[in-house]
């Protein structure tokens, strides 16, 4: 059994009352230069990204790959160019070198003891053509820091301290993403 649903004469003179604001804001938005952007035509021609291992002056072991993993994670989730990882292919080279990782005490406990790290890694990074020439973006220095807690038991503190690794490649990733599309 359906119900009918009668209009009232109040209910009908409200519809177009909550359509206009919708519109002007639309309007508005339209005439102040907000579009939306297609990240793929930001670099026509190139569909491809090939992502080199980070060179690793630091003294962290396999950083590089981890920071290699999740540059190819963040840019296979988001779309706009596909990573690729054998030398002779991609339309753009992602290259980098992970110049320091620094650890040092953040936060203490009432007794001096170290309750949480802060892991700060400083890189240089480019994204120039395959067939070479000038980049098309480059970050000489950028530095990012991630806490952790400190444990007195060192593989405690090493796998918190290689979660925190994991954390930092993941917001790395996505900075670089941005940044290489932010510019259009």
């Amino acid at each position: 059994m359906s119900i009918p649903i009668l209009a009232t004469e109040r209910g009908a003179r409200r519809r177009p009352a909550r359509l206009l604001p919708c519109v002007l804001v639309a309007a508005l938005l339209a005439g102040c230069g907000y579009r939306f952007v297609d990240e793929r035509a930001a670099f026509p021609g190139a569909d491809t990204l090939r992502v080199e291992a980070f060179t690793n002056h630091s003294v962290e072991p396999g950083l590089e790959h981890m920071l290699a993993d999740a540059i190819g994670e963040e840019f296979t989730r988001r779309g706009a160019l596909r990573p690729v990882y054998d030398p002779g292919r991609g339309d753009l080279v992602l290259s980098g070198q992970i110049r320091e990782v620094r650890i040092r005490a953040s936060s203490f406990s009432s007794v001096a003891l170290s309750v949480e790290d802060a892991i700060e890694v400083e890189l240089g990074i480019e994204v120039r053509p395959a067939a070479g020439g000038e980049p098309v973006w480059r970050r000489e220095s950028i530095r990012f820091t991630e806490l952790f807690l400190s444990s007195p038991d060192p593989q405690t503190n090493e796998s918190n301290k290689e979660q925190a690794l994991r954390r930092l490649s993941a917001l790395i990733a996505e900075r670089i993403h941005d940044e290489l599309f932010q510019r259009f």
